[in-house]
């Protein structure tokens, strides 16, 4: 039984640490014997160990240099009915964490939710959108399909709301349902099935839920609190030529981190060497709880290899569905065609949206939501500090949604959530955010979605839950 606990706990280590990049695509292993000594344990559990690995494809062996890490590969499909048999060619069984995320007030629909990245129902109250909804409502055309590339006037205003020398043309954005649409239209354009994608990791799910759905392969890049480790991505790209890399450079999901300035010129540096486009998601630009963050990679791009992605979804609300892509001239065309396949994007919501911007609703908004954001993740913080004791690690994020939580090594997450849930908390667990389902210390709590008295309550149900498992663990 010892042997079996030791092979599992250094099987898992390994494997955590691919999924995160940690150990990098490529990178040689240590020998077998080597391992075994710096780890303390057998030669015989580090064979079983890359065994492990090797059979569900995260290493490969080559004769006579030793084990390597591998690009891995999608998920492999489920087994398909006959008449799925078609689609299942196209997409591959990538999880369904979005499904799962948006179920669970559905199931439960009394639960305190720390699971939704959104800003809640309470800031869209305070932003008078609605007014703007009900204006445009009456108005004949807002019932009709407006251009493809999206509303003229709402792209314009776009354009001088982003304020980035690089964008000053309306012709260079591209409105989309959600960045979601806009990262799978990019995507479409610029990869294919087998082709390698860049990213860092841990990352926002649905990213990784589009990859590996179009077949794409991830390369992914460790994180620390400055962002992306740039010197590992370096090595990567000179080995590897993946068709572009995808981040979120600001405010993190699910980490909260932002990549300090210093990595963003080093990243547009390698970016122009290689050749390389990179897809900034900055949906939380805009949502800082102190001082504003660096400039956007876009706004200091020289070579036109940085395509903008953003989102309303959350600066008002994600059932909107209204987002842009802002890119150079000739990527943005070719986005275009690509969005006549879906036609347009939903005409009232672009009017609104327009008439919002026009008159300036949209600043004095954030002004006020970044308070009461502020707010509320003061209420968690003071929560998670009181958690210390009870072997709980945290980063106060400096804006967007989240805290990511590093658990104590004997609570597991899932285990954690499941029974919070049944509590009447949710929240998401942190291999939601990894390439495969893994053992893992961390939780992402968002702190935005809940008003403050409900922040409260929920995190002394968390409190009482972690308390109790720690008690019956010990």
């Amino acid at each position: 039984m010892g042997r079996k606990a030791i092979y599992t706990r250094v099987y898992n280590q390994l494997r955590y640490e691919i999924l995160s990049g940690e150990i990098a695509i490529g990178s040689p292993l240590p020998p077998e014997r080597k391992l075994a000594e710096q780890l303390g344990v057998s030669r015989n559990t580090i064979v079983r160990a890359y065994s492990e690995l090797e059979a569900e494809g995260f290493i490969v062996s080559r004769m006579g240099s030793g084990r390597y890490v591998e690009a891995l590969h999608p998920a492999p499909s489920h087994a398909q009915t006959h008449w799925g048999k078609q689609a299942s060619g196209k997409l591959a069984a990538a999880p369904s964490h979005m499904a799962e995320l948006l179920s669970v007030t559905d199931t439960y629909p009394n639960t305190i939710n720390f699971a939704h990245g959104d800003g809640g129902k309470h800031t869209l109250e305070s932003s008078c959108f609605s007014d703007y909804v009900k204006s445009t409502a009456e108005q004949l055309h807002s019932y009709y399909f407006t251009s493809v590339q999206g509303l003229p006037e709402l792209r314009e205003r776009l354009v001088a709301w982003m304020d980035m020398e690089p964008i000053s043309s309306p012709e260079q954005v591209v409105i989309t349902s959600g960045s979601q649409e806009g990262l799978y239209l990019i995507t479409s354009l610029l990869a294919r099935p087998g082709d390698l994608v860049v990213t860092e990791m841990p990352t926002y799910f649905g990213s990784l839920q589009l990859f590996q759905s179009l077949g794409v392969q991830i390369i992914p890049v460790p994180m620390d609190a400055n962002g992306m480790r740039i010197d590992v991505l370096e090595g990567i790209l000179a080995r590897y030529r993946p068709r572009f890399l995808y981040t979120v450079p600001t405010y993190h999901n699910p980490t909260g981190w932002t990549m300090s300035l210093d990595r963003r010129k080093k990243l547009l540096a390698l970016s122009e060497r290689y050749q390389l486009p990179i897809v900034e998601d900055d949906a939380y630009r805009h949502l800082h709880l102190d001082a504003e963050p660096p400039p956007s990679l876009k706004s200091m791009d020289r070579t036109g290899n940085v395509i903008y992605l953003n989102t309303f979804s959350k600066l008002l609300f994600p059932g909107l569905r209204v987002g842009w892509v802002a890119a150079n001239r000739s990527f943005a065309r070719l986005l275009t065609r690509m969005k006549e396949l879906s036609i347009t994007t939903n005409t009232l919501g672009q009017l609104a949206l327009a008439a919002y911007l026009r008159d300036d609703a949209l600043r004095p908004h954030l002004q006020e939501v970044r308070k009461q954001y502020a707010e509320q993740a003061a209420i968690m913080a003071g929560h998670l500090d009181r958690f210390r004791p009870l072997g709980i690690r945290y980063e106060r994020p400096a804006g967007g949604f989240y805290f990511w939580v590093s658990l104590p090594e004997e609570i597991n997450p899932r285990q954690l959530m499941t029974e919070c849930l049944q509590q009447g908390v949710s929240f998401t667990c942190g291999d939601m955010f990894l390439l495969r389902e893994a053992e893992q210390p961390y939780i992402r709590l968002c702190f935005t979605h809940e008003r403050t008295d409900q922040i409260d309550r929920g995190m002394k149900i968390i409190d009482h839950v972690l308390q109790s498992r720690k008690e019956l663990l010990s």
